[in-house]
């Protein structure tokens, strides 16, 4: 018998099970993911791994303010280079066009109530401090010095490695079904046979989210939405470039001696092809980065690579909470839209605190929660994605 049995084994549900075991060492947690330790997750195919406080809803801003922390300590704290997932904190920048500007100052003030180190510029302010940038089209920009990205890939595997030395179970099968009684999962049943009893069940099943809340009759709004990752040099390198992004989907920061980034669409047919199109970072990228940084000259492709987005398709916003009034020990954790590797920590404390104290109490996320669907009223964040 489980007392918590999360179902993904990526960032998040690792997270979920990491927190689970340090606000109370005696549960018995297991993760079950079909593949090892995730490796079909969203963080397996992560892209630039950002963590930025640009976000318009206060919740957002609350999750990534505790995240960056817990990354940071993550490092601090790391035994040798191996355990580390390498922060840094080189800034994000946000652009956007003069019809943009309103957005963006009314933005700032809700960050800045929170807390966020961020600056309006002005466009010139922009091309001084970011002479590689075109600004003759900007209105204005936002910049978080204290922002950054980290290792996908070596967070994953280092939260894994915690949680299991912590005494957390990862089981490699599939979930085919639940079984159910009155208000409550009572079990999940396995690919392999097994069936596995709980108190609490957890799905952090990221893109395939939708398919795991099917099983106990709950319709959630999150679908898969592939998007295009690629690793490219250019004549001119800046390597202290932040995070640039704008309005349009172009997200570029600078990777070594060269950059990362893409130009992702939210219009893309949803489902599971993670199929590559060839021509994207010639047809799309090329030319948006061309035009927004004109003195970088030839910029030549390295590598490319895709992945899926666990798409909320209702509001765009995570959704974090209970089936309120119908399975009250079935939880969700998905629909991060992109934000998931960013907002894994907050995420796993605030699930964590849910099955241990029984609500959220370090972050306030019950705007987050399932019942914002049921009632039809969408929760959006504004501005840029």
């Amino acid at each position: 018998m489980n007392d918590v049995v999360i179902v993904g084994a990526g960032a998040v549900g690792s997270s979920i099970a990491l927190f689970c075991k340090r606000l109370d060492p005696a549960l018995d947690v297991t993760v079950i993911d079909r593949a090892p330790l995730g490796a079909f997750s969203s963080t397996a195919t992560s892209g630039s791994g950002g963590a930025r406080r640009l976000f318009r809803c206060p919740e957002n801003i609350a999750m990534s303010s505790y995240s960056i922390e817990f990354v940071k300590q993550l490092d601090s704290q790391a035994a040798d280079d191996l355990a580390k997932v390498d922060w840094r904190a080189q800034g994000y920048l946000f652009i956007v066009p003069p019809e943009g500007l309103n957005l963006l100052e009314s933005n700032l003030e809700v960050q800045h109530r929170m807390g966020v180190n961020a600056e309006l510029l002005t466009p010139e302010q922009i091309a001084t401090r970011f002479p590689l940038l075109r600004v003759d089209d900007l209105g204005a920009g936002v910049h978080s010095p204290e922002d950054g990205w980290f290792d996908a890939q070596k967070y994953h595997s280092v939260i894994v490695q915690r949680a299991r030395e912590a005494g957390v179970r990862f089981v490699k099968d599939e979930v085919t079904g639940f079984e159910e009684n009155g208000l409550s999962v009572t079990a999940v049943r396995l690919a392999s046979g097994n069936v596995m009893y709980s108190d609490h069940f957890v799905n952090a099943a990221g893109p395939w989210a939708q398919e795991v809340s099917r099983m106990v009759g709950m319709a959630l709004p999150v679908n898969p939405m592939r998007r295009f990752e690629h690793v490219f040099t250019a004549d001119v390198a800046q390597p202290d470039m932040p995070y640039v992004k704008d309005l349009k989907g172009l997200a570029i920061r600078s990777a070594g001696d060269g950059f990362s980034g893409g130009l992702v669409s939210t219009k893309v047919e949803r489902g599971f092809s993670l199929a590559m199109d060839v021509e994207w970072f010639d047809r799309v990228v090329r030319p948006a980065v061309a035009w927004r940084f004109p003195g970088i000259g030839r910029l030549e492709l390295a590598k490319s690579w895709s992945g899926l987005y666990e798409q909320c398709d209702f509001d765009g916003n995570a959704i974090i909470g209970r089936w309120t009034d119908r399975r009250e020990n079935f939880i969700v954790a998905a629909g991060f839209s992109g934000h998931g590797l960013m907002h894994a920590p907050a995420a796993g404390l605030a699930v964590a605190e849910l099955i241990v104290k029984g609500r959220f109490e370090t972050l306030d996320l019950e705007r987050f929660g399932y019942e914002r669907v049921q009632r039809n009223e969408p929760y959006r964040e504004r501005g840029i994605i």
